[in-house]
């Protein structure tokens, strides 16, 4: 016959042990779940002379000589834009603005707020070419020391993207960074 207190003692065991394997059950699960990506505070970037925000627009499949891609980057000194014919990045015109720290702050809070750091990381969709050959392509990408932080892509086409911001209003933003920006591409292939 089991002693009332070795009874006690095995019932305490027991409970201790499924206890203990609850615990760990709890913690297992806590950190195999999916990572939520911290939203990235772009603005928070103002001051480092390294951080650029960039956009590149990449016209309808055609010809060499007719294909043109339209690029505006930004830093907390200067705003570029770039036009390239071909498809081998040839720069044939190519002009800079003045930016100062206060407004790539401003500029980098209104992307925030455009949602500009939403986007999937598929790697099946990593590059835009192809998509949309009828149409155009637009590429945003954040970097900070040389480094890609972010790039997303986005098409005015119907089908894959990988940028989930608002469209209409980041490329409203990035276009007027650019003095004239309507007249400089009136004459391009976009």
């Amino acid at each position: 016959m089991i002693r009332s207190r070795h009874l006690h003692f095995i019932i305490g065991m027991g409970l201790a042990i499924i206890l203990v394997i609850v615990l760990l059950a709890l913690i297992i699960f806590q950190h195999s779940g999916p990572k939520v990506k911290t939203p990235l505070v772009m603005a928070s970037y103002a001051n480092n002379r390294t951080a650029q925000v960039a956009m590149l627009i990449d016209g309808p499949v055609n010809a060499v000589s007719l294909h043109n891609q339209v690029q505006v980057v930004v830093t907390n000194s200067v705003t570029t834009f770039n036009i390239f014919v071909g498809y081998d990045d040839q720069l044939v015109s190519t002009h800079s603005y003045p930016m100062t720290v206060a407004s790539f702050h401003v500029f980098l809070r209104s992307l925030e707020f455009a949602n500009f750091n939403s986007g999937s990381n598929n790697p099946s969709l990593s590059q835009a070419s192809g998509y949309c050959p009828t149409g155009d392509r637009y590429i945003f990408s954040f970097d900070v020391n040389s480094r890609q932080v972010e790039r997303y892509w986005a098409t005015n086409c119907a089908g894959p993207h990988t940028y989930y911001g608002d469209l209409s209003l980041t490329l409203a933003l990035f276009q007027a960074q650019v003095p004239n920006y309507q007249d400089m591409i009136s004459s391009l292939n976009l």
